[in-house]
């Protein structure tokens, strides 16, 4: 596919963010990432993918677990 300047496939937004290309379908889907429907693909604005930070892994009420319990 022939790239179109100033956005990215779903694929090479998942090589630069770090995460597989179904993780980056799911922040899309999530409403975390913007994408642009082009037929059955979807592209993703350079800038957004540059500034897209990844939200934390794992189970949310573990994390809050383990924070508060490092804290004391």
């Amino acid at each position: 596919m022939a790239t179109i300047p100033g956005y990215y496939t779903v694929y090479e937004a998942a090589e630069i963010i770090g995460v597989s290309h179904s993780q980056v379908s799911k922040y899309i889907r999530n409403g975390q990432l913007p994408a642009t429907p082009l037929g059955h693909q979807k592209l993703i604005e350079q800038e957004a993918v540059h500034k897209f930070q990844r939200p934390p892994v794992g189970n949310p009420q573990f994390r809050k677990k383990s924070e508060e319990i490092s804290e004391n």
